[in-house]
């Protein structure tokens, strides 16, 4: 097919792959020319992060999940896409002398403002952070929770980590001895 140039300087008859590399710039694409539909399964189609900084959040003697007040959204640019979010390095501190005897940690969900759900075991959670009945022992170790979501939406989705105390315990979130803490956290949108 022969090119041509009609009267308002559009031009015909270029086929698929007819212009020369590096003609065409991001200037020249629409505006959401490109999608994530068209990247191969398991591509990262966005990522977010960011970082807690601050020391101690909170303590507690409650054995029913409690709001960290640290949260973290994405937006997906698909329902069928997955989440991959992770909250790092939390201080699991336990000392049994001081009935300080271990944690249950977990994520939560909320889609859109809808309220929020525990991805983990409504008991357990993700994970847990308990130690032995020697009474010698104390322990702040660094806790992580990641886990991969499909919640199925376009809508903004916020996670924040939650925790409780074993019964019977005074149990901290993030409990830093010497100093000021960091908890980094992320959520990447990955193709499916």
């Amino acid at each position: 097919m022969a090119i041509t140039i009609n009267g308002s300087g559009t031009i015909g008859g270029v086929s698929v792959g007819g212009l020369p590399d590096g003609i065409v710039d991001t200037d020249m694409l629409a505006s959401n020319a490109v999608t994530s539909s068209l990247l191969p399964v398991g591509s990262v189609v966005q990522m977010t992060n960011g970082v807690y900084t601050g020391g101690n959040i909170n303590s507690s003697v409650n054995s029913t999940w409690l709001d960290s007040g640290i949260s973290h959204s994405i937006t997906p640019t698909s329902s069928s896409n997955k989440i991959i979010v992770g909250f790092f390095n939390i201080g699991g501190h336990v000392n049994w002398a001081n009935t300080n005897k271990g944690s249950f940690y977990s994520i939560y969900r909320d889609i859109g403002g809808g309220g929020y759900s525990n991805l983990g075991d409504s008991t357990g959670g993700l994970l847990s952070n308990i130690v032995s009945t020697d009474t010698s022992h104390t322990a702040q170790k660094p806790i992580s929770m990641l886990i991969v979501d499909s919640p199925a939406t376009t809508s903004v989705v916020t996670y924040k980590p939650y925790w409780k105390a074993l019964a019977g315990s005074d149990s901290y979130f993030h409990h830093v001895n010497y100093g000021t803490g960091h908890i980094y956290y992320f959520a990447m949108e990955i193709a499916a």
